[in-house]
């Protein structure tokens, strides 16, 4: 029988709309709770439609402002505009689905790309976004790196940055690969002898230390080809469950890499993520970064390596909710905030997130975590549990949503710092609390997130832990979160100084109950409440943040000379920062430049950065030098021996030059910490790096603490008598000190006239 073609026909021309507000109206919705688009919503695809063209754009929507729909939108906008592949990314498998379903109801179409499997064709034929995880995107086999794709909405962007880490951390467990880790740790034995951690070192190894060591770039180097070698003959390559995918990216540049050694696991990492490498930020590429947590331009920079062209915030109090929050520590009678807090959760539903396993393991009498493979079905088991109860996540601030009945009550235990072994090196070892304190931040403001979806949501967040306390109290470490957070947070420390431990129970019933007396006082604290003045850092701060992401681009390609001028021109502005950042950068410098054929500047930068921060691992000792004492080989190595003859540092004059009483506060406390590094001492500036503290603090051999306030500099009185607030706040810093270094006897001081 003919074929009949006279029926082909030529499909009548698709309106493909790109402007988001046009395309939601001609939308068939079937979500019932979705009427129309909400005032911020509307705002948000309104500028970012008048800004499409620009290749990163980030929109900050508070939890529950309808930040989902915005994405959708978006990416949905995108695809008809370009016709190709555009990515939608979520932080889990559990989030793509669950995008998937609510796209579904929004009457838009979806692809997802999950476990190496898509849904359907829709995306690849450019009619649909793809929904896919971080993880798929940024593991080092991922299926992306060779697809076509024109743009990116990163959703939950604020999850990317220890996602990003993760997947270019190389975790050598003893657990998994016992030899290997023994024969890596091995070819770093003699290193550690020589420089006096011996005790240190075989304790880590053998399991019975719980520090954390560094092993220095310039020792990686000496023995790269035999870690190198080791590692190619394990199952490291071939591990798909543990180690292939971090393989993939580190295979050809281990001896680029930091190595932290824990008694536990080996961790190879970049000490900066070269996020720049990676295809998605290439300049064909647009790209859309959604978050609840916007709040820091530096954290944005550290996680994507490029500042946004342009950022939306529409005010809403969309996402508002009503908090009660308790703090035991803070309560009259309470000695242990986790034993108050364990007995006041007992009898409700209760989600708890702690940074740690070894912190996991003070709640194992009331729940333990569920194993990391199954996270997901955990969650979701109880998000259908209808009794009293508990889930605990370890190190997990965001990707689990528990709003209105699926939970009404959180406790937040201890700082969510430390997240992988080299941000845990920097913050416990470096102090690197200046420069993590925005990261911080997002995490405590993720944390109180989980249970709280929309202005009607109200719950209890119990805080415990020392750390978090304590990090809550300092002035500029609250500036940092949301004004309403800020608020919510001076009622719970208000409130549970006037309580005590046996008050919770019947407060935390007040809240629940929805106890007029509660809603009230709630209300009116909160229209009345004064909130703390931002306090951004200098604006240094991000330009440091891209300078160690343009560094590590051009190290991992190896141009040492350009990546080296990328941390040269920033050093004096990292130095008045932060003095631990300072010399973590003339470490990575110094070797870029050794690795580039310079190593006589490279061994002085080594030397400063030891000098400066004892924790920084120093150069081998030189064999002629044994009779001498640790400090006088700490101050011989800040100096040269040229032609026969000492020569200063190049900084020297200028390190000293406000002694003389000419500079401001700032540079006269920054001149007293570089004389205390001349002379061979460890010299720190705790008020400048963690806004409280003494001035300068300088640390003797035998752990003397030498603790001082420094009345000198313009801007701070000259006088020769001091008041009695003066001698009770230098009481306090010795507390600081007693609490925060590792001395065994402190010398309190004033440096004025």
């Amino acid at each position: 029988m003919p074929i009949d073609f006279s029926k082909l026909k030529a499909p009548p021309k698709e309106e493909r709309l790109i402007d988001p507000i046009a395309l939601f109206q001609r939308l068939r919705v079937t979500d019932a709770s979705i009427n129309d688009l909400w005032l911020a919503q509307g705002d948000a695809l309104r500028e970012w439609h008048k800004k499409r063209d620009e290749k990163d754009v980030a929109i900050s929507l508070n939890t529950g402002a309808g930040k989902t729909l915005v994405g959708l939108l978006i990416g949905q906008s995108l695809v008809n505009e370009m016709r190709s592949m555009v990515l939608y990314a979520c932080s889990s498998i559990q989030l793509v689905l669950q995008t998937a379903k609510k796209a579904e109801g929004y009457g838009l179409p979806s692809t997802t790309y999950v476990k190496g499997k898509f849904s359907n064709d829709l995306a690849a034929k450019g009619d649909a976004v793809c929904l896919t995880t971080y993880q798929a995107l940024f593991n080092g086999k991922s299926h992306f790196f060779n697809r076509e794709v024109a743009g990116i909405v990163f959703d939950d962007s604020h999850a990317a940055e220890h996602l990003l880490r993760d997947h270019y951390s190389l975790r050598i467990t003893k657990e998994r690969f016992g030899n290997v880790y023994s024969a890596i740790a091995n070819e770093f034995a003699d290193y550690f002898h020589a420089v006096g951690l011996a005790s240190s070192f075989d304790e880590v190894i053998s399991g019975t230390g719980h520090r954390l060591l560094l092993a220095p770039p310039f020792e990686v180097r000496r023995v790269h080809s035999a870690i190198l070698k080791l590692l190619q003959e394990s199952d490291v390559p071939g591990d798909f469950d543990a180690t292939a995918f971090a393989w993939e990216h580190l295979k050809d540049r281990i001896d680029l890499c930091a190595f932290v050694i824990s008694s536990s696991e080996i961790t190879i990492t970049p000490p900066f993520v070269p996020v720049r490498t990676l295809p998605y930020f290439s300049s064909t590429i647009r790209r859309v970064y959604l978050s609840a947590t916007l709040s820091a331009l530096d954290v944005f920079v550290r996680t994507f390596g490029r500042k946004p062209s342009s950022e939306i915030r529409p005010t809403t109090t969309a996402g508002e909710c009503e908090r009660m929050i308790l703090i035991p520590q803070k309560m009259v009678g309470v000695a242990d905030d986790l034993a108050v807090a364990k007995n006041a959760v007992r009898p409700y539903k209760s989600l708890i997130l702690v940074p740690s396993y070894p912190r996991a393991e003070k709640w194992a009498d009331l729940v333990k975590p569920p194993p990391k493979e199954a996270a997901t079905e955990a969650i979701e088991n109880f998000k259908q549990a209808r009794g009293a109860d508990k889930l605990l996540l370890t190190a997990r601030y965001d990707g689990v949503d528990l709003p209105g009945d699926m939970c009404r009550v959180v406790v937040i235990d201890d700082l969510p710092s430390g997240v992988g072994p080299l941000e845990r090196f920097l913050w416990e070892y470096l102090k690197f609390s200046s420069t993590l304190r925005t990261s911080i931040a997002s995490r405590v403001v993720q944390s109180f997130g989980r249970i709280s979806r929309g202005m009607s949501d109200h719950g209890v967040a119990l805080i415990t832990g020392r750390g978090l306390v304590e990090w809550l109290q300092v002035p500029k470490n609250l500036a940092a979160l949301p004004r309403f957070l800020q608020k919510q947070l001076q009622l719970g420390f208000q409130m549970s100084a006037d309580a005590s431990g046996t008050d919770i129970p019947d407060m935390i019933k007040s809240c629940l109950g929805r106890e007029r007396n509660w809603v009230d006082a709630y209300e009116r604290y909160m229209r009345e409440a004064s909130h703390e003045d931002n306090l951004p850092e200098p604006a240094t701060v991000a330009e440091l943040a891209l300078a160690e992401a343009k560094f590590a681009q051009d190290l991992w390609h190896r141009d040492f000379t350009a990546a080296a001028s990328h941390l040269q021109k920033t050093l004096d502005d990292a130095g008045h920062f932060s003095t631990s950042t300072a010399c973590w950068h003339k470490l990575w410098l110094g070797y870029a430049l050794d690795c580039g054929g310079d190593s006589e500047t490279a061994t002085t930068l080594y030397q400063q950065a030891h000098t400066g921060f004892r924790n920084i691992p120093p150069l081998r000792p030189e064999a002629s030098s044994s009779g001498l004492s640790p400090q006088a080989l700490t101050v011989a190595r800040q100096f040269e021996l040229v032609g026969g003859r000492v020569r200063l540092p190049k900084t020297f004059d200028r390190d000293l030059f406000y002694l003389n009483g000419t500079g401001t506060t700032k540079q006269t406390e920054e001149a007293l910490r570089c004389l205390g590094q001349y002379l061979g001492f460890e010299a720190t500036r705790p008020d400048n790096e963690h806004d409280t503290g003494p001035d300068f603090l300088w640390v003797f051999p035998d752990k003397t603490g030498f603790c001082v306030d420094a009345k000198t500099g313009k801007g701070k009185e000259a006088t020769t008598s001091y008041r009695k607030e003066d001698l009770g706040q230098l009481s306090d810093h010795v507390q600081w000190v007693r609490d925060n270094a590792q001395v065994e006897k402190i010398i309190p001081a004033f440096v004025g006239p």
